[in-house]
């Protein structure tokens, strides 16, 4: 079979998207997938319409077809005239014993449709969330958290999924002002079930941050503790939250991860990224300041250095540049990876007598890697 047909071939996952869109800092991966209510807003989804396969065929050649009947339009072009039924040129599996409903989204030219996205639909229950979610494209701001809420937690693989996909896509701000109204005890009661999927107890246990209570202070530092998967799944947005519920103690778990000796290597990442986090959030200046410290432990972790040092590069924070550059090419500090993030930090960072000295002596000591990072930050032409 033809990878080109399998491409279609119809699961419940989120359609891919070239847009940049700023997504939850927690919920990294989510930024280009699409949800139901997304992609209805698209300028291509010209033809939305939900029916019932009644008959699919798969040729040898990869080649297939597929009969639907039409249940409901939900958008259609002015010259587009419904139909009972349509007839389309992929193959989409079909199950005689199962509800085979079918979402479908099309670009429609000169009186062709061109179906780019099919949605399983297995049940009516999913077929009735499907109209509602396609009703709600309006909604914007807190008022769409609220609608899909209710949904997070449902039975349906399916419903739970785009219904969690809308707030994994909600700003960070937009979730800083709606965790305020959640209920800690159920967002507790769903960061514990063994149900939930793994990549959503991030988000759940940051939401706690603004909600929580004194008590889930003691449950988010247990939970950093523990080496069990799904703890360690949820870190970076338990880190997080417990900053936001107790600063001090919060700050305090960090830095105690990063200076052990005997902190696993994942751990000290998580680290890093609710570090990132915690600076898109978090604008006070006595904040500012233990994100500034935390960065300074990382920077003498060897294994963390580089990261750290970025990080600092790009919050032009330029208080450790004595340090970076003293470290450059010492002990633990000497891989291709790690010499490329001081060069960048050196080069970004306000000229001054010792910087120009450490660029001077590059240029002599290793030429090659400093024009490679000039071209990288677009300080020199690409040569041919």
């Amino acid at each position: 079979m033809r990878t080109a047909h399998l491409i279609f071939i119809v699961v419940f996952i989120a359609a891919i998207s070239a847009e940049k869109i700023i997504a939850c800092s927690i919920c990294a991966g989510y930024g280009q997938s699409l949800s139901l209510r997304e992609q209805a807003l698209k300028s291509n989804s010209k033809v939305i319409l939900f029916g019932v396969i009644t008959k699919s065929s798969l040729e040898v050649d990869g080649t297939g077809k597929t009969e639907i009947s039409v249940q409901k339009n939900f958008v259609l072009p002015a010259d587009f005239k419904p139909q009972a039924s349509i007839s389309i040129k992929q193959y989409l599996p079909f199950d005689a014993n199962a509800y085979n409903g079918i979402l479908l989204f099309a670009d429609y030219s000169k009186g062709q449709l061109d179906v780019f996205r099919g949605v399983s639909i297995p049940s009516k229950e999913v077929s009735n969330y499907a109209a509602g979610a396609l009703g709600a494209i309006t909604l914007k701001g807190p008022a769409l958290l609220d609608y899909y809420l209710p949904f997070l937690q449902s039975p349906s693989r399916e419903i739970a999924t785009d219904a969690f996909l809308e707030f994994a896509k909600a700003s960070d701000s937009m979730l800083l002002e709606f965790s305020k109204k959640m209920n800690p005890a159920l967002l507790k009661s769903w960061i514990l079930d063994p149900k939930v999927p793994e990549e959503r107890l991030g988000l759940y246990s940051f939401l706690l941050g603004g909600c929580g209570i004194e008590a889930d202070i003691t449950f988010l530092l247990e939970m950093l503790k523990s080496q069990d998967s799904r703890a360690q799944a949820a870190f970076d947005g338990a880190m997080v939250a417990l900053i936001r519920l107790h600063p001090a103690q919060g700050w305090n778990a960090l830095d105690g991860f990063l200076k052990a000796d005997n902190t696993p290597l994942q751990t000290r990442l998580s680290c890093i990224r609710s570090i990132k986090v915690a600076n898109e959030i978090m604008q006070g200046k006595s904040d500012k300041a233990e994100i500034f410290k935390a960065l300074n432990i990382a920077l003498k972790q060897g294994e963390l250095a580089d990261l750290a040092i970025e990080e600092l590069r790009k919050m032009k924070h330029w208080g450790f540049t004595q340090e970076i550059l003293s470290i450059y090419g010492t002990k633990g500090f000497t891989a291709p990876v790690m010499k490329r993030a001081f060069l960048r930090y050196a080069l970004t960072a306000p000229k001054d007598p010792q910087i120009e000295k450490f660029l001077a002596q590059l240029e002599t000591k290793d030429s090659q890697m400093l024009l490679e990072v000039k071209e990288s930050l677009g300080l020199v032409p690409l040569n041919p």
